[in-house]
Protein backbone atom coordinates (compact mmCIF):
# COMPACT_ATOMS: atom_id res chain seq x y z
CA UNK A 1 0.00 0.00 0.00
CA UNK A 2 2.76 2.17 0.75
CA UNK A 3 4.67 1.39 -2.45
CA UNK A 4 1.25 2.10 -4.20
CA UNK A 5 0.43 5.18 -2.99
CA UNK A 6 4.92 6.06 -3.63
CA UNK A 7 4.14 5.29 -6.90
CA UNK A 8 1.06 7.02 -7.42
CA UNK A 9 2.35 10.55 -6.36
CA UNK A 10 5.40 9.88 -8.37
CA UNK A 11 3.68 9.31 -11.65
CA UNK A 12 0.95 12.06 -10.79
CA UNK A 13 1.28 14.82 -13.59
CA UNK A 14 2.99 18.16 -11.96
CA UNK A 15 1.20 20.03 -14.22
CA UNK A 16 -2.79 20.48 -15.13
CA UNK A 17 -3.85 18.68 -17.94
CA UNK A 18 -4.18 22.44 -19.62
CA UNK A 19 -0.68 22.46 -19.74
CA UNK A 20 -1.15 20.64 -23.03
CA UNK A 21 -4.12 20.84 -23.93
CA UNK A 22 -4.76 25.02 -23.72
CA UNK A 23 -4.07 27.61 -26.17
CA UNK A 24 -3.78 30.29 -23.77
CA UNK A 25 -1.23 27.82 -21.98
CA UNK A 26 0.39 27.81 -25.57
CA UNK A 27 0.43 30.87 -26.21
CA UNK A 28 2.12 32.05 -22.88
CA UNK A 29 5.00 29.94 -22.77
CA UNK A 30 5.81 30.73 -26.56
CA UNK A 31 5.96 34.92 -24.69
CA UNK A 32 7.30 34.40 -21.71
CA UNK A 33 9.46 31.10 -22.37
CA UNK A 34 10.54 30.39 -26.02
CA UNK A 35 10.77 33.91 -26.78
CA UNK A 36 12.88 34.84 -24.14
CA UNK A 37 15.81 32.14 -24.08
CA UNK A 38 18.09 30.75 -26.46
CA UNK A 39 16.75 28.72 -29.23
CA UNK A 40 18.98 25.46 -31.18
CA UNK A 41 18.85 26.51 -34.61
CA UNK A 42 21.14 23.86 -36.20
CA UNK A 43 24.96 22.75 -36.32
CA UNK A 44 28.00 24.55 -37.25
CA UNK A 45 28.26 22.64 -40.15
CA UNK A 46 25.09 23.27 -41.67
CA UNK A 47 27.01 26.90 -42.75
CA UNK A 48 30.00 26.59 -44.27
CA UNK A 49 30.36 29.11 -46.81
CA UNK A 50 28.84 32.99 -47.06
CA UNK A 51 25.27 33.49 -47.55
CA UNK A 52 24.55 30.11 -46.08
CA UNK A 53 21.64 30.46 -43.64
CA UNK A 54 19.10 28.57 -41.86
CA UNK A 55 15.65 30.31 -39.67
CA UNK A 56 14.56 29.06 -36.23
CA UNK A 57 11.19 29.90 -34.37
CA UNK A 58 12.44 31.16 -31.25
CA UNK A 59 8.85 31.59 -29.33
CA UNK A 60 7.16 34.30 -31.38
CA UNK A 61 9.77 35.41 -33.30
CA UNK A 62 11.49 33.79 -36.55
CA UNK A 63 15.26 34.04 -36.51
CA UNK A 64 17.52 34.52 -39.31
CA UNK A 65 21.17 33.03 -38.42
CA UNK A 66 23.52 33.73 -41.71
CA UNK A 67 27.09 33.62 -42.86
CA UNK A 68 28.06 37.06 -44.14
CA UNK A 69 30.55 37.79 -46.82
CA UNK A 70 33.68 37.37 -44.01
CA UNK A 71 31.97 34.01 -42.73
CA UNK A 72 31.12 35.58 -39.45
CA UNK A 73 28.10 34.34 -38.08
CA UNK A 74 25.53 36.90 -37.57
CA UNK A 75 21.54 36.76 -36.75
CA UNK A 76 18.26 38.93 -37.20
CA UNK A 77 14.63 39.43 -37.35
CA UNK A 78 13.80 37.67 -40.33
CA UNK A 79 11.13 40.43 -40.97
CA UNK A 80 11.47 42.42 -43.38
CA UNK A 81 10.90 46.42 -42.37
CA UNK A 82 8.44 47.49 -44.85
CA UNK A 83 5.76 45.65 -44.36
CA UNK A 84 6.96 42.52 -41.82
CA UNK A 85 6.61 39.93 -44.37
CA UNK A 86 9.01 36.83 -43.79
CA UNK A 87 12.36 37.01 -45.84
CA UNK A 88 13.57 33.55 -46.10
CA UNK A 89 12.01 30.30 -45.27
CA UNK A 90 13.96 27.45 -43.65
CA UNK A 91 17.49 26.98 -45.02
CA UNK A 92 19.75 27.77 -47.73
CA UNK A 93 23.00 28.31 -49.38
CA UNK A 94 25.45 30.79 -51.08
CA UNK A 95 22.84 33.66 -50.73
CA UNK A 96 24.28 37.02 -52.33
CA UNK A 97 21.61 39.21 -50.55
CA UNK A 98 17.81 38.98 -48.80
CA UNK A 99 15.65 40.04 -50.88
CA UNK A 100 11.83 40.67 -49.40
CA UNK A 101 9.18 38.41 -51.62
CA UNK A 102 6.76 40.78 -51.23
CA UNK A 103 7.74 44.45 -52.32
CA UNK A 104 11.83 43.27 -53.25
CA UNK A 105 13.41 45.46 -50.38
CA UNK A 106 16.85 44.11 -50.44
CA UNK A 107 19.11 43.44 -47.68
CA UNK A 108 22.57 42.75 -47.60
CA UNK A 109 24.57 39.71 -45.91
CA UNK A 110 25.30 42.27 -42.67
CA UNK A 111 21.73 43.15 -42.47
CA UNK A 112 21.63 46.50 -44.02
CA UNK A 113 18.99 48.12 -46.48
CA UNK A 114 20.87 48.57 -49.54
CA UNK A 115 17.69 48.80 -52.71
CA UNK A 116 14.05 49.72 -52.42
CA UNK A 117 12.44 49.30 -56.16
CA UNK A 118 11.17 53.12 -56.90
CA UNK A 119 13.19 54.46 -53.77
CA UNK A 120 13.56 58.10 -55.70
CA UNK A 121 9.54 58.11 -56.28
CA UNK A 122 8.36 56.33 -53.82
CA UNK A 123 10.00 57.30 -50.80
CA UNK A 124 11.96 60.23 -51.92
CA UNK A 125 13.09 60.69 -48.10
CA UNK A 126 13.96 57.45 -47.20
CA UNK A 127 17.34 56.94 -45.40
CA UNK A 128 18.39 53.73 -46.20
CA UNK A 129 20.49 53.22 -43.06
CA UNK A 130 17.64 53.65 -40.72
CA UNK A 131 16.09 50.31 -41.38
CA UNK A 132 18.57 47.64 -41.41
CA UNK A 133 17.38 44.26 -40.11
CA UNK A 134 16.33 44.05 -36.41
CA UNK A 135 19.41 42.20 -34.67
CA UNK A 136 19.06 38.95 -32.87
CA UNK A 137 21.80 37.29 -30.56
CA UNK A 138 23.49 33.50 -31.78
CA UNK A 139 25.72 31.55 -30.50
CA UNK A 140 27.43 28.17 -30.54
CA UNK A 141 27.90 25.52 -28.07
CA UNK A 142 29.38 22.28 -28.49
CA UNK A 143 29.23 22.30 -32.13
CA UNK A 144 25.37 23.76 -32.02
CA UNK A 145 24.28 27.11 -33.08
CA UNK A 146 21.93 28.64 -30.70
CA UNK A 147 19.68 31.82 -31.08
CA UNK A 148 17.77 34.35 -29.21
CA UNK A 149 15.90 37.04 -30.33
CA UNK A 150 17.39 39.60 -27.86
CA UNK A 151 20.70 41.09 -29.28
CA UNK A 152 22.14 42.10 -26.19
CA UNK A 153 21.00 38.42 -24.14
CA UNK A 154 22.93 37.29 -21.83
CA UNK A 155 25.80 35.22 -23.47
CA UNK A 156 25.41 31.70 -24.44
CA UNK A 157 28.24 29.89 -22.25
CA UNK A 158 27.05 31.52 -18.95
CA UNK A 159 23.01 30.25 -19.92
CA UNK A 160 24.48 26.86 -20.56
CA UNK A 161 27.54 26.96 -17.79
CA UNK A 162 24.58 25.63 -14.59
CA UNK A 163 24.05 21.97 -16.53
CA UNK A 164 28.14 21.71 -17.91
CA UNK A 165 29.09 19.49 -15.03
CA UNK A 166 26.33 16.96 -15.20
CA UNK A 167 27.07 16.56 -18.98
CA UNK A 168 29.52 13.77 -18.30
CA UNK A 169 32.35 12.71 -21.09
CA UNK A 170 29.69 13.64 -23.43
CA UNK A 171 31.35 15.55 -26.83
CA UNK A 172 28.13 16.36 -28.61
CA UNK A 173 30.61 18.94 -30.95
CA UNK A 174 32.67 15.49 -32.58
CA UNK A 175 29.45 13.92 -33.42
CA UNK A 176 28.85 13.72 -37.18
CA UNK A 177 25.65 14.70 -38.68
CA UNK A 178 24.61 11.70 -41.52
Amino acid sequence: SKDKDRIMTITKPILPIEAYTSQHWFDREQETIFSQTWQFAGFVEDLSESGDYLTVQAGVNNILVLLDDNKQMRAFHNICRHRGTQLLRTSGKRKKFIACPYHDWTYNLDGNLTAVPECKTQFPDLDLSTLSLHKASVGIWRGMIFAHPDPNARSLVDWFSPIEPYLGPHQPEKLVEY
